[in-house]
């Protein structure tokens, strides 16, 4: 048997499922070099519109040197401006020019994908040498390739839509930008090496029912390029070239589970209330204004949770621009036709994070660094900024501000006093605004939750993030796939925060809204309900779901369940009973 022959063989590899559903398409891999690089076949009608995207990232990138060196200049920097004066002779060298043109001709590949294998070949044949003028000239040929990659980037801006259809993305990681942009229409599935089931990247591929599997390596998966791939984010399993018998198999299993989910969809005109008659209020946790037709398609009776920090990861100048700010708010509006929309403020830091901000870009432990509320109280100018756009753009519609990572009272008195001096500024300026409106915190961490009665009472409601809330509370890294069987949803110290929280915000008529997965796993849904979660906010695409396991649950059988768990002492035990309680409930609506 040939290489060749071995390497079209059905081959299965096994990794973590993360989100659910079966893709078949073809691969596309992004590099795991700092750049993300796609990587897929063009069409010899496709030929020459790459070759004029690549010139016209050569020319940006000589305009963006020629005036770098003009201003080096006017300082006197004499020195560093002759080393760029040499980049831009270098985008004149035929490596860059007329061979460049010649390889995409002849490799058939995406600008991007033909230009990086260049430049890498050009590094392996010199980094070897000791001759000094040779490893300047590879330094300067990194720099001016990093330079030409971004441009070429933004000239294709490097999205996932860009992609061809089906098709299936594997990456060593995700970042949640990558995830958060894209469109399910056209990615089929995601694949990486690293990422857990609770990284953001995860939570946003389940709310876009995009299959997605982690914990495998690239290095086995990036030999049969441009082969046919299944994905099969129930089990794990990633199949490489498929036989006819196991393509017709898995097309099979796609088609069962979409008539399930359309069954669903269907029921989910009905109300959302319990057998006894207790409604239970249903919203959706979305990220960006597309989102929020899926909110309304799956009748969600509000948006929970509105993760605004998504818009300016897809769009930095937003930081410092208050009427592109209002202009979006004011669209997102009135695209909830009347909907209320909770609008959690940026949530930046821990995995979510933007380059002009370094301080939150290159923690040595972002996950208990400046995220949340303590970046937004050093970087004023950029709290002010959003809330500033909000209060004018929600006027005459129904808005609540969620406060991220709230640890104590404190950091709360202090948000409330920078909400009255922008209000004065804008009083004062003849700008109207929405006076009063109501804002709550984001319980994530232990401290929160045990002084949540002082927060309740200086706010107007709470919401329970719940991935956060375990992760600080069992000091699990959630985006770490090596930790995911540490990472325990049912640990009873979970459970009892929750129950805390619900007790005091009860005292105190406050109401709180339960975010994060366990809002969205029917699992849970009759433990949630028993302990008194009246709201819950979750992907828009596991609303019927929950609709469903709430319609058929008594409020009195919910209350007995919750009672029992609160009983029992391990992790094993609460996720033992909840899965039979929750099969019993199945065959008995069955």
């Amino acid at each position: 048997m040939t290489p060749e022959d071995e390497l079209n063989l059905e081959i299965y590899i096994k990794g973590a499922p993360v989100s659910e559903g079966i893709a078949i398409g073809i691969p596309i891999f992004l590099s795991s070099e700092g750049e993300k690089v796609p990587d897929f076949p063009i069409s010899t009608g496709e030929v020459e519109n790459e070759i004029a995207r690549y010139r016209q990232a050569l020319s940006s990138s000589r305009q963006d040197l020629k005036k770098l060196h003009d201003n080096l200049t006017q300082e006197g920097s004499s020195e560093i401006a002759s080393i760029i004066g040499t980049h831009i002779e270098m985008l004149d060298d035929p490596l860059m020019t007329t061979h460049m043109e010649s390889k995409i001709r002849e490799m058939l590949k995406n600008t991007e994908a033909v230009f990086h294998t260049v430049i890498h070949d050009y590094e392996q044949r010199f980094s070897a040498t000791s001759d000094g003028f040779f490893k300047q000239r590879l330094s300067d040929v990194r720099d001016l390739s990093q330079r030409v990659l971004r441009n070429l980037c933004d000239s294709n801006k490097l999205s996932f839509d860009k992609v061809p259809q089906d098709a299936i993305v594997f990456a060593k990681e995700l970042i949640p930008s990558d995830t958060a942009s894209i469109q399910a229409s056209r990615i089929s599935a995601f694949v990486t090496q690293s990422g857990g089931g609770t990284s953001h990247a995860a939570l946003i591929a389940r709310a876009k029912g995009i299959p997605y599997v982690s914990s495998v390596s690239m290095e086995v998966l990036e030999k049969v390029k441009g082969k046919c791939v299944i994905v099969d984010g129930l089990t794990g399993d990633i199949i490489l070239n498929p036989s006819n018998d196991t393509l017709e198999k898995y097309e099979q299993l796609r088609k069962r589970l979409m008539r399930q989910y359309q069954q669903l969809e269907q029921d989910n005109n009905l109300v959302s209330e319990t057998l006894d008659g207790y409604k239970v209020d249903l919203f959706a946790s979305i990220n960006n204004l597309s989102d929020m037709e899926l909110a309304h398609h799956y009748r969600a009776v509000g948006v929970g949770l509105f993760r605004t920090e998504y818009l300016f990861l897809k769009d930095s100048s937003l930081f410092f621009n208050e009427e592109g700010q209002r202009k979006i708010y004011q669209e997102i509006f009135e695209k909830a036709q009347g909907m209320s929309v909770t609008f959690r403020v940026m949530d930046l830091g821990g995995d979510k994070y933007s380059d002009i901000f370094p301080e939150i870009s290159k923690e040595l432990n972002p996950v208990l660094g400046i995220r949340g509320i303590r970046f937004l109280l050093r970087r004023r100018d950029v709290f002010k900024t959003q809330l500033r756009a909000v209060l004018q753009a929600a006027v005459g519609h129904q808005v609540r501000l969620l406060f991220p990572f709230i640890t104590d009272i404190e950091e709360l008195r202090e948000v409330k006093m920078i909400i009255q001096d922008i209000k004065r500024e804008l009083y004062e300026q003849g700008v109207p605004f929405l006076d009063p409106i109501s804002f709550g915190c984001m319980l994530e961490v232990p401290s929160s939750v045990l002084v949540c009665d002082a927060l309740a009472q200086e706010s107007d409601f709470l919401a329970l993030g719940t991935n956060d809330l375990i992760q600080y509370t069992l000091g699990i890294d959630r985006s770490n796939p090596s930790m995911s069987d540490f990472y325990y949803p049912t640990h009873p110290s979970v459970i009892r925060m929750i129950r805390m929280t619900l007790i005091e915000s009860n005292r105190y008529s406050k109401p709180v809204t339960i975010c994060g997965e366990m809002a969205s796993n029917p699992l849970f849904t009759s433990l949630l309900l028993g302990l008194g979660v009246r709201q819950f906010s979750g992907a828009p695409r596991f609303i019927p779901l929950i609709k469903k396991t709430v319609r058929h649950l008594s409020l009195l059988d919910a209350v007995d369940i919750a009672e029992h768990v609160l009983t029992l002492k391990t992790s094993t035990e609460i996720s033992n009973y909840l899965q039979e309680s929750f099969k019993k409930s199945q065959r008995e609506c069955s």
